[in-house]
């Protein structure tokens, strides 16, 4: 095989929450980072090194090289917010692992894969909680909670009655700032930090269970009161984390919804 794909992903809620071992539900998008093996000698991103390097231990010497296109999630160079770099890790472990035959659609292969994608992608962006990484790995719609070194990740259907669409506001967020400003909340004032952090992690366990229960009035309901939550903890840290076209997106949503 010459290469290997791996999808995008949209997190539907959880953000900030699954940090803090929350659930999440996170599905896989028709966007993909392509890797391909080539003998020259091409700079790699970090997370494409460290990934290539743990999935080699695991099944073997591959190819020297991958190049990597992640044009798929961009927008006239501009990053969607779509997970390339964990898509890119989650395709260069795939391209490994089916250099030495392994089949990709296999349950126990794509566990180890995962293992692999995280450890590499995770040894450069210790921050995350791998949601991103697992949705590239295993496509399709998840539940994804992580305590500690305990992944515990699940398939789920979409409730019938649900339709979702994904809209691009034309501006990208810098994540790692936003969690920056969160961290120094949490830091500076624990309590208020605290008050925030455990409705988050309430209402994505409710917006999980009524997605798993095919309930999608509930979802739509927990979807809404998630926004408002994260908003909250935006104004809490200072950091603009609901901006002004997402806000009116979520109101839009809440109204034709409901």
């Amino acid at each position: 095989m010459t290469g290997a794909s791996a999808p995008g992903k949209a997190l539907l809620c959880g953000e900030y929450a699954v940090l803090d071992g929350a659930p999440a539900v996170v599905a896989a998008v028709d966007r993909r980072v392509r890797v391909a093996w080539t003998d020259e000698r091409i700079a790699m991103s970090p997370e494409v090194e460290a990934t290539l390097r743990r999935a080699q231990v695991e099944v073997g010497a591959a190819g020297r090289a991958l190049r990597v296109d992640a044009t798929d999630l961009h927008q006239d160079r501009i990053k969607l917010g779509l997970g390339s770099s964990a898509a890119a890790a989650a395709a260069a472990a795939g391209a490994v692992f089916a250099s030495h035959g392994h089949d990709l659609a296999d349950w126990t292969t794509l566990q180890r894969l995962f293992a692999c994608a995280l450890e590499g992608h995770s040894s450069i962006a210790p921050q995350g909680s791998g949601v991103d990484v697992a949705a590239s790995t295993f496509g399709g719609f998840l539940r994804f909670e992580r305590n500690d070194e305990r992944v515990d990740t699940r398939r789920l259907e979409v409730p019938s009655e649900l339709h979702i669409r994904l809209i691009w506001t034309g501006q990208a967020a810098r994540t790692s700032e936003l969690v920056k400003k969160v961290k120094e909340l949490q830091r500076e004032d624990p309590s208020r930090y605290g008050a925030c952090s455990a409705r988050l992690a309430e209402l994505s366990a409710r917006f999980a269970s009524a997605f798993c229960n095919g309930n999608a009035p509930g979802v739509v309901a927990e979807a809404a009161e998630y926004c408002a939550a994260m908003k909250a903890l935006g104004d809490a840290a200072g950091a603009p984390i609901l901006e002004a076209r997402l806000e009116r997106a979520a109101e839009l949503a809440a109204r034709f919804s409901g």
